[in-house]
């Protein structure tokens, strides 16, 4: 009897150990921000009390979420956790606020006069931006292999020769080291051959060799801009411009370099042969956010995003191919890790029409967690647009959360414009609530339904334009 009684002190003892003040955000003891606030949480045992810097706050269940005020320098920030028993446990942090660095801006240093620099990328999905810095906007990723004549270098960017009244530039890590040459390359191209598939519609020019090029969507037109072209009709015009005029709503589009041709494509709307089952035959990709070594977020209570986002996945994916008959692929249906080019490349390859990741959001420093969450979409390019705004109002609508907005951003998972790109933030992980709520298998299946109930509007408002 003794030895049960002290087995069961052991247990009551260790359980209240596990489950005392563990702070979760920030991981580490000493930190450093630029913001004018901090927010803390972690668990705690249930039923307990905790004061941070003398002030009680609230505790969910087993966790706390709190956001405090920085002053300049360092800030020391006493959490204090008094169990239901009078035992208390405390937990000191620093963090220090400092001034937000400043970015440098290098001097422009243009090529010697008279002569012509030239580089090729090196690596796919090398991004090309308005300014020479990597917070600028992205105008395209271009693929491995593409020459450019260069004007000059500012920090680590060069800027790409013979753009019109447009500035692009190229970081020097994704270019070839540039070499001077005596005179251009040759460049030969021909008129346009059309052709078609039952997926998508393709316009080839024969070309000598790849090219800067850029793709810009004004509603249901395209505008192909092949840079530095001295061929065709107009001999002395250097850029060769190509517009596509559709009738219908502009889906997917994309342009690749094969076998010396640039190959304009653009995807064909779907036919909708069953009002009442609208998505059936319609490939679509999911990407389930994250996974494996790369966990996203971590809630208050260490549970991972990259679990959220899977089980909601998994859920969206089982709809769509047992109730409406779409033809899913997806970047994961297991704890696993996945690049993120990868998923891109995965959703082109299964010919997706419409690609959704699902994730769940979480604050930087700085923001205060029970002001800014609820439920977001984001979207890069025109196309992408509407389907982005359908699947958030219906979210919104549908989990009864707060609208986090229909947001323009420049992401991996949202950026290809063949397939159709978007990205879903469900929740905040930073929010007690939603962060609860994300726990429950049924909020999980209403998310997942809302997204599919959203694609099924989307296509059909399509087909009626």
């Amino acid at each position: 009897m003794k030895k049960i009684l002290l087995i069961l002190t052991l247990v009551i003892t260790f359980a209240s150990q596990a489950l005392a003040l563990e702070i979760v955000k920030p991981s580490d003891k000493s930190s450093s921000v630029c913001t004018d606030s901090a927010h803390i949480y972690g668990t705690v045992t249930p039923e307990s009390t905790v004061h941070i810097n003398s002030q009680e706050v609230k505790v969910w269940k087993d966790f706390f979420v709190h956001s405090i005020p920085l002053k300049m320098g360092d800030n020391k920030i006493t959490v204090v956790e008094t169990q239901k028993n009078g035992a208390k446990k405390t937990k000191v942090i620093n963090i220090t606020r400092t001034e937000e660095p400043k970015e440098e801006v290098q001097p422009f240093i243009a090529k010697e006069p008279h002569t012509i620099l030239t580089a090729k990328t090196i690596k796919n999905y090398a991004p090309v931006r308005e300014k020479a810095s990597g917070k600028s906007n992205r105008v395209i990723d271009l693929p491995k292999g593409i020459v450019l004549y260069l004007s000059g270098r500012q920090g680590d960017y060069y800027k790409i020769e013979e753009t019109g009244e447009t500035e692009f530039w190229i970081n020097k890590n994704l270019i070839s080291t540039p070499t001077s040459t005596d005179s251009r390359m040759p460049i030969v191209i021909s008129a346009p051959e059309k052709s078609a598939d039952n997926l998508y519609d393709y316009t080839k020019f024969a070309i000598s060799y790849p090219v800067f090029y850029t793709i810009k969507q004004n509603d249901k037109t395209l505008n192909l801009t092949l840079y530095g072209v001295y061929g065709g009709p107009e001999a002395q015009k250097r850029n060769l411009e190509y517009t596509y005029n559709s009738k219908d709503t502009i889906l997917g589009y994309d342009g690749v370099y094969s076998d010396g041709n640039f190959i304009f494509k653009t995807a064909k709307n779907p036919v909708i042969k069953n009002p009442n089952k609208p998505l059936e035959g319609l490939r679509i990709f999911i990407d389930a956010g994250h996974g494996g070594k790369d966990t996203g977020a971590v809630g208050p209570t260490k549970i991972p995003e990259k679990k959220f986002n899977l089980a909601i996945a998994l859920k969206l994916i089982d709809l769509l191919q047992k109730e409406e008959g779409a033809i899913v692929s997806y970047s994961r249906n297991t704890d696993v890790f996945v690049d993120l080019n990868k998923r891109v490349d995965l959703a082109k390859q299964n010919d997706a029409l419409i690609s959704i990741s699902i994730h769940n959001n979480s604050l930087p420093q700085g923001d205060d967690p029970y002001i800014k969450h609820g439920t977001g979409t984001y979207y890069y390019n025109y196309n992408a647009k509407n389907v982005a705004l359908t699947i958030k109002n219906n979210l919104v609508n549908d989990l009864k959360l707060k609208d986090d907005g229909l947001n323009y951003k420049s992401l991996v998972l949202d950026r290809a414009t063949d397939p159709v790109s978007t990205l879903i933030e469900v929740a905040y992980l930073t929010y007690p609530e939603e962060y609860m709520l994300l726990q429950e298998e049924k909020f999980q299946m209403e998310a997942a339904d809302s997204i599919r109930k959203s694609l099924r509007e989307f296509i059909l408002s399509v087909q009626a334009e």
